[in-house]
């Protein structure tokens, strides 16, 4: 037999195993790359932190840096219980004094004669603002005219016949007669004249023509009528008011109202003109509450002898509450942010690890705000470096 037809040694049982083994361990290689590659498992805060640019999500939690805390001077505050004096931020509107403001319109129909002012001009109290024609008047006037003529001629027949009585000559019942009858007349000449004066008019003025005049001192915020213009009793022709001093509604939510008292002191800012602070007093607190908005409405009053604060103009308002103080757990304001419209803190949970949690606000003062869930005390909340920590990884 030659070698060429000889057949190869079989594998011994040893060799065998090599294939399985090489492979289980290939298997084994695998599974743990993937276990041990960053998120591909439950995150855990002790974990070791890649070191990353920019902060990331890692399921709920948000890692960063040590490089990125130092760039953005990221900084912790501890949650603690204390005493707070609530100072509420509040929105509101300037409103008219009711006290200085002033609607004037005529009582009767007539049709604009003369105008005498027109709006944004200075006014005293009486001065003539516009002048009106109306039959109405003239009518009510010439009544009085009648009335005054005919008392006249009452008054001397019932002297005549008082001077007849005493002289014997006419008896003493046509001398009483006379006199009632100039009575009946006077009485019926001043029902004539305050019907005059309740059209607005006066009876010794220019017969038929109705003379507006301003009630009290302060510029013509509004006019709304023209020469030559019919006007009816319901129509309001000018608006008049002394600015000097003004209201401010505020809207105070329904739970912090327990914290406001009439006198607590409010600065005002202008959205406008943030860098303007004005300051007043609350001077009445509404015993309604609105239904819809679930607030009530404050009223302070405002020196606003500077001309900064128009009718109408919106406002942002900081109550100096002086009502129960109660002990809340605190954060500074600056570790509150919002994301998807909701107060969200950055909780520490690790080094360089740190979980977003939704809270509930409570009141606030200018550097702190009550936390009414969601935190315990001693809990470490993100208070620097929160808008970087946020725009990196909310976007």
């Amino acid at each position: 037999m030659s070698t060429d037809t000889i057949p190869p040694p079989l594998p011994s049982p040893e060799m065998k195993k090599w294939p399985v083994l090489v492979g289980a361990a290939l298997l084994a290689a695998i599974v743990a790359a993937v276990l041990l590659r960053p998120g591909g498992g439950a995150p855990e805060a002790s974990a070791t932190v890649p070191e990353r640019g920019t902060p990331y999500l890692d399921g709920e939690f948000i890692r960063f840096s040590k490089q990125f805390a130092e760039r953005e001077k990221v900084a912790f505050a501890a949650v603690t219980e204390e005493v707070l004096t609530p100072a509420l931020q509040v929105t509101g509107e300037v409103d008219y004094d009711a006290r200085r403001v002033a609607a004037i319109g005529a009582r009767i129909s007539g049709r604009v004669r003369t105008l005498s002012r027109v709006e944004g001009e200075d006014v005293k109290s009486g001065d003539l603002v516009a002048e009106l024609e109306s039959v109405e008047l003239g009518k009510a006037q010439a009544e009085v005219m009648k009335v005054r003529a005919r008392e006249k001629v009452a008054r001397l027949d019932e002297e005549r016949e008082r001077r007849l009585a005493d002289a014997k000559v006419s008896a003493e019942r046509d001398a009483q007669f006379a006199r009632a009858n100039a009575e009946a007349l006077s009485a019926e000449r001043v029902a004539a004249e305050k019907g005059v004066e309740a059209l607005g008019g006066s009876v010794e003025g220019e017969l038929g023509v109705l003379r507006l005049r301003s009630p009290l001192t302060g510029r013509i915020v509004e006019a709304k009528v023209k020469r030559g213009e019919t006007v009816e009793p319901s129509d309001t022709l000018f608006v008049v008011a002394d600015l000097s001093q003004v209201w401010v509604e505020l809207a105070v939510f329904e739970r912090d109202l327990p914290a406001v008292r009439e006198g607590d002191q409010v600065d005002l800012r202008i959205p406008s003109a943030r860098q303007v602070t004005l300051s007043g007093r609350i001077a009445h607190i509404s015993e309604v509450i609105d239904a819809d908005t679930r607030s009530a409405h404050v009223r302070v009053e405002v020196d606003n002898a500077q001309k900064l604060l128009r009718p109408g103009l919106s406002v942002l308002g900081t109550i100096h509450a002086s009502g129960p103080r109660e002990s809340f757990l605190v954060v500074p304001r600056a570790a509150v942010t919002r994301i998807d419209g909701k107060p969200t803190v950055f909780v520490q949970v690790g080094d360089g690890v740190v979980e977003p949690r939704v809270i509930e606000l409570g009141a606030s003062d200018t550097g702190k705000v009550a936390v009414l869930k969601g935190l315990k005390a001693g809990d470490q909340v993100v208070a620097g470096g929160v808008l970087a920590l946020k725009a990196e990884v909310f976007r």
